[in-house]
């Protein structure tokens, strides 16, 4: 039986260790970089052997930086989390710890860490929440409703129209959003800051081609405050309610409603947007105090 070199029989164990090992000695040099790291970070097989990290490492420059502050300080820690673009390019969570190596003198020789991908453990965080929420509900009822007043309502075609590509646009939106959200990238943390305008926006322009002549679609002023007010504070959640209800009231306006009797009626729906939404925000905070105690 051929005996293995002692060399070849280290990197064998080393790349064969499920969590990724990157190893530097105190001048910044890597001197191990095992499969697991190198399939973790997407790096490519090349010459990394006793190079700086801060080379090697160009694309992650916080982990060069994590190592060169542990070779400067000598302290370990365990249990961290930063994020990073995967081979893919959408956000991954890294766990990882570092180490210090020294000999039986106690000198420091060298200093690493032991990483691992941990994003499917990490919960989503709560604005991917958001969007997954408005996806499974309250796009099916913006679809719903936005379908019923196209079939059943009484406004001209050529405004059935432009609501049809609307309602059309806004979910094909929502869904690629809430895919996104499973794992979320560079794009979507760009994307995620139109979520709520353009949603906003959209449901507006539905309420105003459609809602005059078919009265649930103003139903849809209720949904973007009554989801800010399930993670946003009293005062964000009122802002937004109010501006839901001024805006529905605009829309009655420019759309000729009157009436004593019309106008009582949209007021009260002004109204309920306000409190509906209060409300929600109250039971959220009042559930998160009551899980906090428990």
């Amino acid at each position: 039986m051929t005996k293995m070199p002692a060399l070849g029989l280290h990197e064998a164990v080393l790349d064969c260790l499920p969590s990724g090992l990157i190893v530097i000695d105190l001048n910044g040099a890597v001197i191990v970089l095992n499969q697991a790291a190198q399939k973790i970070l997407g790096l490519k097989g090349g010459h990394w052997r006793d190079k700086p990290c801060r080379e090697v490492f160009q694309t992650h420059r916080s982990i060069a930086e994590i190592l060169l502050r542990t070779a400067e300080t000598l302290v370990a820690a365990n249990r961290q989390e930063m994020r990073l673009a995967n081979p893919r390019g959408a956000v991954m969570v890294l766990g990882y710890g570092t180490l210090v190596f020294r000999n039986d003198k106690g000198e420091p020789m060298g200093v690493g860490m032991i990483c691992q991908d941990i994003t499917r453990f990490v919960p989503i965080p709560l604005t991917a929440q958001f969007i997954s929420l408005i996806n499974n509900f309250f796009t099916p009822f913006v679809a719903i409703t936005g379908v019923a007043a196209l079939i059943w309502g009484l406004a001209q075609n050529w405004e059935k129209g432009v609501a049809a590509v609307i309602l059309v646009g806004i979910a094909i939106f929502n869904w690629v959003m809430a895919k996104m959200a499973a794992r979320p990238s560079g794009i979507f943390l760009t994307l995620v800051r139109l979520h709520t305008p353009l949603n906003f926006i959209a449901f507006s322009a539905l309420v105003y081609f459609l809602g005059t002549l078919w009265g649930p679609m103003w139903l849809l002023f209720v949904l973007i405050p009554l989801a800010t007010s399930l993670y946003a504070g009293r005062g964000t959640t009122l802002a937004v309610s109010v501006i839901s209800a001024v805006v529905l009231l605009a829309i009655y306006d420019s759309r000729g409603l009157s009436g004593s009797v019309g106008w009582a009626q949209a007021f009260l729906h002004a109204v309920f947007i306000v409190f509906i939404s209060l409300f929600v925000q109250a039971l959220t905070t009042l559930v998160s105090r009551t899980r906090g105690v428990s």
